[in-house]
C-alpha cells in the first residue's frame, strides 16, 4: 500500500523514501489505526491488524501516516507535548484527500 500511494499524487511529489527503506509493523491494538515513529534515523509505520477490515482503511490510515512521514522529513512534524496535527499537516491531509476521495472530517 505504501509503494501504491507513493507513487501517486500529492505523494510523487515528495520525494518520499522507498519501501524497502520503511520499516513495518503490525501491531494488535483496537486504538491505535496507525502510527508514524522516527527511531534511530529510520522511519517506522506500523499499522494494526484489529483496526483495519478494509482495504480503503488501511489506504487512509497509510496515507495519514505518510504525512508524518513527509513532515518529518521535511522538518515541519511536532514532537513532544506540541505532537500532532498542526497547519502543514492541515495542508497536506486536504491534498490527499481531495486527490484519494477520503473523507476530510475523519482523516484526522
Amino acid at each position: 500500500m505504501y509503494d501504491y500511494l507513493r507513487l501517486t499524487k500529492p505523494f510523487v511529489d515528495w520525494g518520499l523514501p522507498e519501501g524497502d527503506e520503511v520499516k513495518f509493523h503490525v501491531i494488535k491494538s483496537r486504538s491505535i489505526h496507525g502510527e508514524y515513529q522516527l527511531v534511530d534515523k529510520q522511519h517506522h509505520i506500523r499499522i494494526s491488524q484489529n483496526s483495519i477490515g478494509y482495504t480503503v482503511s488501511l489506504a487512509e490510515v497509510m496515507a495519514h501516516e505518510m504525512i508524518h512521514l513527509h513532515l518529518e522529513e521535511s522538518g515541519m512534524e511536532m514532537r513532544g507535548p506540541d505532537i500532532g496535527h498542526n497547519g502543514a499537516f492541515r495542508v497536506c491531509a486536504g491534498a490527499v484527500c481531495k486527490v484519494h476521495g477520503f473523507d476530510l472530517r475523519t482523516f484526522y
